[in-house]
Formats: structure tokens, sequence, C-alpha cells
């Protein structure tokens, strides 16, 4: 499970959207996966959804959540064990609440709090170029995925043109390897030899 990474500079990430954040999945690209939703919780209709993230402090304080491409409103959600407990309106019965049983749960970007300048959102990472700075500005390719691997985050780099991840390049997103990240010039600047 994905955890905060709180950053001690400008080049680290905060907050995964999601366990291998990557917006591909998404009905459109300002809404963000942050969760699944299980099985009816009780008699009233309410619904456990689990978060990708194990903070999911933006998913708690969302007002509407989309499920399978239609915006609900959210009466209420709770902390319950490893899940949320959410009651949609409209929403009364266990049999109706079964019925999202399994599918995934999506915030608007604009959800989202502001951060300090120089931190950001995994998700923002996503589609950024990934630059070698080292070797002459190598470009490696574009980020697809960023993942939480125990000790730091991964980003998966796929090499332009490729379609396939049998050659992509899994980066630590570390301060002696990824020098800088600029979210305006759309590029993460490594030193990072890789595989050619």
């Amino acid at each position: 499970m994905n955890k905060e990474v709180v950053p001690k500079e400008n080049k680290k990430p905060v907050t995964p959207p999601k366990s291998g954040a990557s917006t591909s999945d998404a009905i459109d690209q300002s809404l963000i996966a942050l969760a699944k939703i299980g099985r009816p919780y009780g008699l009233t209709g309410a619904i456990r959804v689990f978060p990708y993230s194990s903070d999911a402090a933006v998913l708690r304080r969302a007002k509407s959540l989309v499920i399978r491409g239609k915006a609900h409103t959210v009466e209420s959600m709770r902390v319950h064990g490893d899940s949320l407990v959410a009651v949609i309106e409209g929403v009364s019965t266990p049999e109706h609440a079964a019925s999202f049983t399994n599918a995934e749960v999506f915030v608007s970007r604009d959800a989202f709090p502001p951060l300090p300048k120089g931190e950001f959102y995994w998700v923002d990472l996503i589609g950024l170029d990934c630059i070698d700075v080292q070797r002459g500005e190598r470009l490696f390719g574009q980020i697809v995925e960023v993942f939480e691997a125990g000790a730091h985050p991964i980003l998966r780099v796929r090499p332009v043109g490729e379609t396939d991840d049998k050659r992509d390049e899994l980066i630590p997103f570390v301060d002696a390897i990824v020098r800088s990240v600029d979210l305006d010039t759309r590029r993460v600047d490594v030193d990072w030899e890789g595989s050619e």
C-alpha cells in the first residue's frame, strides 16, 4: 500500500493517488482513481471503499465521487478499519449498493488541495519527460507510472516509441538520482545510466 511521502526538497512527491499512479484508466484526464468499492456495509445502502493510498485525505473530503462514469454526491464518509464507509445520495438499499461492487472511484483533480511550492502529487509526474542530464541531455522516455517499492518510490519510464513495458526503465526516486522536477516544462532530470 502506498504511503504519503513528505518532501524534504523540491523533488519529492507527496500523497500518491493510487498504487501505481496512472491516469490511463480514468474516464477523462481530470479524474483520478483513488479507490475501489467493496461489498455493501450494513442494511442502509452504505458502501465500503478501499483507498489505493494509506493517505486517503482527498477521498475523505470529497463531496462528489465519479463511479462508472456518473457523479454521485457523498452524504457522509467515515473511516472503518482499513477502509472507508460511504453513504451516497440515492443509494438506500444493500441491493443498490451491491451494484457498485468492484467499481473504481474517481475524484476530480480539482478536489486536491494546493501544495506548497516545490511539492507535487505523483499523478502530476505521469507523462513528464525523463532526461539524463549527466550524459548529454539524453531522453529516456516518458514517466508512465509511479509506485512505492518499500524504501522509496520508483519511476517507470517508457522509452519513446515503445508500446509495451519490456524495455521500461525503473528509476529510483531518490536524491542521488533525481536532480530536479519541473512541472512547467514537463521534465524530470536524472543522473541515471540505464540500460541501452
